[in-house]
């Protein structure tokens, strides 16, 4: 998929900020001399599986069809380029990785090209198969060679090959080492390309980065960060700002070397996380705390057990009470806590607070969504901080760095913060928000939807923003805010996606520590796969929870594409096979594409808005999301059959996220829905052949409802529906409520914090078998409401802390064939299977 600096401005705010960025840049070029930092123009790694964007000359192109997409040069029986970008382009950098496939001679090449006029004319930067890497300028089909050096270059070896072009600066690396370079003023702006001479080769990883400038400086002795791997959960050891040895503490370890506590009631947290002494503590559950902050003491890690356990309704203040007479860090500032793997929900006051000369603090990997302000603020001189992969959903409020504007005698050359790796998920503002802090570093996150802005400094703070990826963000980054006067803002190597163009000023020392910054348009795939929740956890770590006297099962693997259930009976659910296959990334295109005629799979990229509330699925189509995909409104499978819905992210719909009426055979698979108005997915009007897998639902109410109402008798003799292996979280009813449907298969779901969980009315018959059932009040319900009793057989289910469940009648058996894991493991396996971004599409 590629992406170019085509932005698209939701709200007048972005408008303002970017003629507000080029006035200010236009002064610092008049009145002082400041290193140019600039953000990706153009990012392509083709996973969208087509060449788009790219004009090819000569040569056999196409995009490969594996796991690992390529734009792909086959032929080698002559010379072949592919060009892209625009020709205003002046100073950039273009890097890709490149791996030759074959070489017809010995003197032949692969090449990437910078600064194209035309087919004939450019420089470029080529691999010979004769051991070299030769920097050359094409003129009118003329090579001229302006530097050369000995590389090794072998057939079947992946290279990464990387062009600057400055002025009449001209570089050349090869795996990151500058390998040639020279001067030359004949070409001043121009497009991009990759080439091969008489070889054949596969390119991959293209980028683009405004200025020219090199390589994002990197600090001395860098150790390696976490950047390319979705498996990998992060550092298990704090680093940034909070590995630093400064005010009497050498790096942050929280609670080692003292006792290892399980608490699983408030009154138990509250007295342990004020205890002195050091102590790792263990939160086993969703504790309900009473007011709104509570204490934690120095050397603490207060880490959550699986994904699951944290607080509602309270937070954490960690912190001495507030006297503004103390303008230097006290002897006994609260020191070395780690907050890790913790969900907070609805907290009265913030859900973390640090304060009063704090310092050294690690948050890392925690969920938090809505309560009444902050999620994450840190203040009143607090220092030595690191924030990251936690995943921030729907908090309007988010991070806050520096008390207010008057809180300068505290605050000055304190709040040094380090903000990586975290996932800003439609959050309104302050990602962070800065007052003072100075080399305060906001690198490698991605920022989804943000609604007002991203990252504000103010007050002569000193903040670096570099590495992120920006999508649909109209002000990602900006100086002041409000009343707050403006602080200096170094932005480097961000990749924006219909976002707006940010504002800078004045100069930021880089920070001490030693990082590596991965690239930013990767962040999207690494950050959404390792933030938030459930994703710590491995052997060795310190701060995690010990194993169990006895393992839990093994977690069943989420299936790749098995479908079982209802869904393949009647002939089966294929959904788009065979057909077209489209990418689209607007909410127009998808919903043309839904409404065709023909059977298509249709890959949906980014973050849509639907042109209706409800948008009409016609049969024959896989929708399927890639990467984060997220739509805002609706689908509506209405009078269709053989549909296909997975890995999609509704949020915020406005009618329901998912309706199915009057249709059969659908399979909606792997999708998360977070937070509509009506029903996640509604099926009913005698639709029947369906089976509804590995979602997630979360922070909704009204879940899943099957049956139209009770007097839609058409109903009775079809909604044949499997629900599997769903994660119903903190959604509280209808999961499903079933009217006239017989037999409907519940099997394998774990549920959590629910009302209710299954309802069987009006003559249904639903089988429950297998289920994993934690604070729901009312596990299975026979009748609901003003709706009769239908039948309910309930088995090898388990009940943690919830009612009594509810059972009658018999259910007819079910035809087709199936595996029922033990309940004991379904928690396990749905928490880390279910949802979106849990496939590879």
């Amino acid at each position: 998929m590629h992406n170019s600096d085509t932005r698209r401005r939701r709200h007048r705010r972005g408008f303002l900020t970017a003629i507000g960025a080029a006035l200010i840049a236009a002064t610092l070029a008049v009145g002082m001399a400041a290193t140019a930092y600039a953000d990706t123009l153009f990012s392509d790694d083709f996973s969208d599986g087509n060449p788009s964007g790219w004009t090819a000359s000569g040569g056999s192109w196409s995009v490969t069809g594996d796991s690992a997409r390529a734009l792909r040069q086959s032929s080698t029986s002559s010379d072949a380029r592919s060009l892209a970008g625009t020709s205003s382009w002046t100073d950039y950098s273009v890097q890709a990785t490149v791996r030759p496939t074959a070489f017809n001679g010995t003197n032949r090449f692969v090449a990437l090209l910078a600064r194209v006029q035309s087919n004939t004319s450019y420089y470029y930067l080529a691999l010979r198969s004769n051991n070299t890497v030769e920097l050359k300028r094409l003129t009118s089909g003329s090579s001229t060679t302006l530097d050369t050096a000995s590389v090794p270059v072998a057939a079947g070896t992946t290279y990464t090959l990387r062009l600057e072009v400055a002025g009449g600066s001209l570089k050349g690396y090869v795996d990151g080492t500058l390998s040639t370079e020279a001067t030359d003023t004949a070409y001043a702006s121009g497009r991009i390309g990759v080439a091969t001479f008489y070889a054949s080769a596969d390119f991959d990883n293209v980028r683009v980065d405004s200025g020219g400038g090199g390589p994002t400086p990197t600090p001395t002795n860098p150790t390696p960060s976490p950047t390319g791997d979705p498996g990998n959960p992060g550092p298990n050891v704090a680093d940034g700002w909070a590995s630093v040895d400064a005010w009497g503490q050498n790096g942050t370890t929280g609670g080692a070397g003292g006792p290892t506590v399980t608490v699983t009631t408030a009154s138990q947290f509250i007295t342990e996380a004020a205890s002195s002494g050091p102590k790792v503590i263990q939160v086993d559950g969703m504790i309900a705390l009473p007011g709104p902050m509570h204490e934690v003491a120095s050397d603490k890690t207060i880490i959550g057990v699986g994904a699951n356990s944290g607080f509602t309704g309270g937070g954490l203040n960690i912190g001495l009470p507030i006297d503004n007479a103390v303008t230097a860090p006290p002897a006994n500032a609260v020191h070395n806590v780690i907050i890790r793997n913790l969900n907070f929900r609805n907290w009265a006051d913030d859900a973390i607070n640090v304060q009063m000369f704090t310092h050294h603090v690690w948050i890392d990997h925690n969920t938090w969504t809505t309560g009444a302000d902050g999620g994450v603020d840190i203040k009143r001189g607090s220092s030595y901080v690191t924030v990251s992969y936690n995943h921030a959903d729907g908090t309007d409020k988010n991070m806050l760095l520096g008390h207010d504007d008057g809180n300068a005698a505290q605050d000055t050359g304190r709040l040094k913060v380090t903000y990586h790796h975290n996932f800003f998920d439609d959050t309104n503002q302050r990602n962070p928000r800065v007052r003072f802090g100075d080399q305060v570093h906001v690198y490698n996150n991605y920022y989804l939807n943000t609604g007002n802005y991203g990252v504000a400094s103010t007050e002569n703070a000193g903040v670096i923003v570099e590495g992120n990826h920006f999508e649909n963000v109209d002000d990602p980054y900006h100086l002041a805010e409000g009343s707050s006067g403006d602080g200096r803002l170094v932005a480097r190597n961000n990749c924006l996606v219909n976002s707006g163009a940010g504002q800078t000023g004045g100069s930021v020392a880089n920070p001490p520590y030693a990082y590596t910054v991965g690239p930013a348009c990767d962040m999207k795939a690494l950050v959404t796969a390792q933030a938030g929740v459930g994703r710590v956890g491995l052997p060795g770590n310190p701060t995690t929870p010990p194993p169990a006297t006895t393992p839990p099962p093994t977690p069943t693997a989420p299936p790749a594409g098995d479908l079982v259930g209802w869904a393949p009976q009647n002939g089966g659910t294929t959904g788009g096979a065979g057909g077209q296959t489209v990418t689209v990334s607007d909410g127009q295109a998808l919903a043309d594409a839904l409404e065709s005629s023909s059977p298509l799979v249709i890959r949906v990229t980014g973050s849509l808005t639907m042109p209706d509330k409800m948008n009409d699925v016609r049969s024959n189509k896989t929708v399927l999301g890639v990467g984060a995909a997220t739509l805002d409104n609706g689908l509506n499978i209405s009078g269709a059959s053989n549909v296909i819905v997975r890995n999609l992210t509704f949020r915020g719909w406005d009618d329901d996220a998912i309706n199915v009426q009057g249709s059969r055979n659908v399979w909606i698979d792997h999708n998360t829905f977070d937070g509509g108005y009506d029903g996640a997915v509604d099926i009913k009007r005698a639709s029947d052949f369906v089976t509804v897998s590995w979602n997630r639902v979360t922070n909704h109410t009204k879940s899943m409802l099957l049956g139209h109402d009770d007097g839609h008798t058409a109903d009775i003799g079809h909604l044949r529906v499997t629900y599997h292996h769903n994660w119903f979280d903190g959604s509280k009813e209808r999961h499903p409520r079933v009217r006239f449907g017989d037999p409907v298969h519940v099997f394998n779901n774990y549920y959590y914090g629910a009302d209710y969980g299954v309802a069987s009315t009006m003559g249904a018959g639903v089988l429950v078998e297998g289920n994993h059932f934690e604070n729901v009040t009312r596990p299975t319900a026979v009748g609901y409401a003003e709706s009769g009793p239908g039948d309910l057989v309930q088995r090898d289910n388990i009940f943690t802390n919830s009612g009594a469940p509810e059972s009658a009648g018999d259910v007819a058996p079910i035809p087709y064939p199936y595996r029922l894991d033990d309940a004991s493991g379904v928690k396990a396996a749905v928490t880390a299977g279910a949802g979106a971004g849990r496939i590879n599409p």
